[in-house]
């Protein structure tokens, strides 16, 4: 029996989980950074995108 509640909430939680990942992934983005939604998370993708995220605090509070 237990085995089948924890089944539920793994199932839950990983709905919960891609509704984030969908709503991150249609915020806006700061200008030259793209952002898609994959199966295991978002990708974040652009030119100088390390550098930006070091230097950048707008990105690094993407999704906040």
């Amino acid at each position: 029996m237990f085995e089948r509640l924890q089944e539920a909430a793994d199932r839950k939680a990983d709905r919960l989980l891609m509704r984030v990942i969908h709503r991150l992934s249609q915020n806006e983005t700061p200008k030259g950074i793209e952002a898609e939604p994959t199966d295991d998370g978002l990708r974040l993708s652009g030119r100088g995108l390390k550098r930006r995220m070091i230097d950048d605090a707008e990105l690094r509070n993407f999704g906040r």
